[in-house]
């Protein structure tokens, strides 16, 4: 291949893989944006509930109704925890499903990219017919194991959650805070970038970023997953590791740049990794 030719492959290649990068991340902030739609529910249920024993204290001191308000308030965030987990576990099969889609379809972009034999030109109609077979060729129980896997992960986010909560309100209690104060060390979700980043540490702050960072980290493994059975499927062995170059890099993937991996070795990415592989054919 002529050197201008190889120029022109590398291009299309790296335009692949930036535009494969961003479908991903766009399917994974839409996916972080349905938890913390349901966290944020959580949160303005748990305001509710400080706002009914707010008018209940205004008949009686903060510190005499620390007895019945810690009864009651467990049992109530307690149910608003099993509700949060509940919500969270609807449609994850789904999006996990989604995301392997997604890395199939990265796999053919790059295919495509590379102008390997039988991927020129495809047809929209070709494109969706080979992710719908090499889909359906993944087992099942790796579908499920996945989605059961983010919501295990999802539901210790909601157990730390209903305790953090519970302990906020019993250290507030034993210090004398007023309800307004607690209510703010509790906190609510906030959807506002640059205001979730002045908001403090609170407790739903905490569970906001924990869901978020396993939203993004879960997309992301599905995705892998799903290029690595369609790199199976037509026969890729070896894979090269692409690092995205920029001051969030980290140090245990800055090395890994440019090195190729046979399939079923490739380096597992950690919770929040922005890297990804591109098949390395014809060796």
């Amino acid at each position: 291949m002529r050197a201008d030719a190889k120029t022109d492959q590398a291009k299309r290649i790296r335009q692949a893989v930036l535009e494969a990068a961003k479908r991903r991340d766009r399917y994974a902030d839409a996916h972080a944006a349905d938890l913390n739609k349901a966290l944020k529910a959580a949160s303005d249920d748990v305001a509710r509930q400080i706002r009914r024993f707010e008018e209940q204290a205004a008949l009686k001191p903060w510190q005499e109704m620390r007895l019945a308000i810690l009864k009651d308030m467990e049992k109530e965030i307690d149910g608003i925890a099993v509700e949060l987990r509940a919500n969270w576990k609807v449609g994850l099969r789904a999006h996990g499903e989604g995301s392997m889609q997604l890395g199939i379809d990265d796999g053919i972009g790059q295919l495509e990219a590379m102008q390997a034999p039988d991927f020129k030109d495809l047809s929209e109609i070709q494109r969706k017919t080979m992710i719908t077979r090499t889909f359906s060729t993944i087992d099942r129980a790796a579908v499920d194991f996945l989605a059961n896997y983010e919501l295990q992960l999802l539901g210790d986010v909601s157990t730390e959650l209903a305790s953090g909560i519970k302990r906020t309100i019993t250290q507030g209690v034993l210090q004398g805070k007023s309800i307004p104060e607690v209510a703010r060390d509790i906190g609510r979700v906030v959807e506002d970038p640059d205001a979730f980043k002045t908001a403090g540490k609170t407790v739903f702050k905490t569970a906001q970023q924990r869901a978020t960072l396993i939203a993004r980290t879960e997309t992301l493994r599905a995705h892998n997953e799903g290029r690595k059975v369609f790199y199976r499927e037509v026969g890729v062995k070896k894979v090269k590791w692409i690092t995205a170059h920029d001051e969030r890099t980290c140090p245990e993937c800055a090395p890994r740049d440019g090195k190729v991996y046979p399939i079923d070795a490739v380096p597992e990415e950690h919770p929040g990794g922005r890297c990804t592989v591109v098949a390395v054919i014809g060796t």
